[in-house]
């Protein structure tokens, strides 16, 4: 197993045209698997081999089924979606008042992103923790109950759109399917699809935005060109993108044949790692990378993805970013770290995702809207 750390060798893997890096098909495709070097009952199988979506497809088949989710998770719905966004973001805001400190992990950004995400999808508010469970326990990687549980969920969901559609995501890809239930492999690939929507609709957001906002009160200075306005903060945006990205590492892609790459030769049948936060920090791509910048022009980086995996939900996690962030420093302009917690807290148990596992913070003094 090897990880891919280099922007420009990540980018040529992510764009690869010669069929030379494929995924998917892991019993096949990863020469440790399919000779029993590998223990099929390892958190790391068990993942490859149960997510079926988009990021276990590849070339054709990978058009085809990231077909339907283009068609409808369009700029148009992401903009329908600003409101509830806003909304959210002040009714949470509200909350904070009267406080001396608050977890704004917590508070703040676990339920405005899986608010947003539950406005997308159709889905109940109610079931906002099942669809935070379900995050946490995937990413830690240490519960295999945790794919039936969410294939269960979701299956569920699919039969409530069908016989109840609404003016959402979810609606609208089972309406794709026609009158009658969805059986087969058409409910499979569906079900796999919505399994990423929930899983990178949440999770990943969410921890950029903990990550964005610990970065700023980490770079009192930074955050106060933004709040001049001396740098839009949709280039702000950019540089927490890159430089605290909240995804360290994604599986996977296999080689089909052996190759050379970044002057490494690899064999085939090879599982590469895709290293999203190592490739930031790339000097080859990046000056100084480890220095957080604001006004460093950060468009281009890898936080979500490139060539045909280029992440569809970009749009509405900048949308997240930028009203989360901007909502927050505005009405709390003298918020910071509580004492004791200026260093951060501990990660979280995981090895794809970087974020804090809290951001115990101080409000300070609301400045209400006029």
């Amino acid at each position: 197993m090897l990880a891919v750390t280099r922007d420009a060798e990540l980018r040529q893997v992510l764009a690869d045209k010669s069929d030379t890096f494929v995924r998917g098909n892991a019993a096949a495709n990863w020469w440790a698997l399919r000779e029993g070097r590998v223990d099929p009952a390892s958190s790391l199988v068990i993942l490859l081999t149960q997510v079926g979506s988009l990021l276990a497809k590849h070339g054709p088949e990978h058009t085809r089924c990231r077909a339907p989710l283009q068609r409808h998770f369009t700029p148009k719905r992401v903009r329908a979606l600003e409101p509830r966004v806003s909304s959210l973001a002040a009714r949470l805001l509200d909350d904070l008042d009267g406080h001396d400190t608050v977890d704004l992990k917590e508070s703040y950004a676990w339920p405005l992103t899986v608010g947003v995400l539950t406005g997308l999808l159709g889905v109940e508010d109610t079931d906002a923790p099942v669809l935070g469970d379900i995050a946490r326990r995937l990413f830690e990687l240490q519960d295999p109950g945790v794919y039936s549980d969410a294939y269960a969920f979701i299956g569920g969901l699919i039969e409530h759109k069908r016989t109840r559609p609404g003016d959402d995501l979810v609606s609208a890809l089972v309406i794709d399917h026609g009158p009658g239930p969805i059986t087969g492999q058409a409910h499979a690939e569906l079900s796999h699809n919505l399994f990423l929507l929930v899983i990178a609709g949440f999770e990943t957001t969410m921890g950029a935005l903990t990550n964005g906002i610990q970065a700023l009160l980490n770079h009192p200075d930074q955050l106060a060109v933004l709040q001049k306005g001396a740098v839009p903060w949709q280039e702000g945006i950019e540089e927490i993108l890159r430089r605290y990205s909240s995804v360290s590492l994604l599986p996977a892609v296999y080689t089909t044949r052996d190759t050379t790459l970044g002057g490494c030769d690899i064999g085939e049948g090879e599982l590469l790692l895709l290293a999203y936060a190592a490739a930031a920090r790339d000097p080859g791509a990046w000056e100084q990378p480890e220095v957080f910048d604001v006004a460093r022009g950060s468009r281009g980086h890898l936080a979500f993805g490139h060539g045909p995996h280029f992440c569809l939900g970009a749009p509405l996690a900048r949308l997240e970013l930028e009203v989360g962030l901007r909502s927050l420093f505005t009405r709390y302009p003298r918020l910071s770290l509580a004492p004791g917690h200026e260093a951060g807290a501990a990660p979280v148990a995981s090895w794809m995702m970087h974020h804090p596992r809290r951001l115990r913070a101080c409000p300070g003094a609301s400045r209400l809207p006029e």
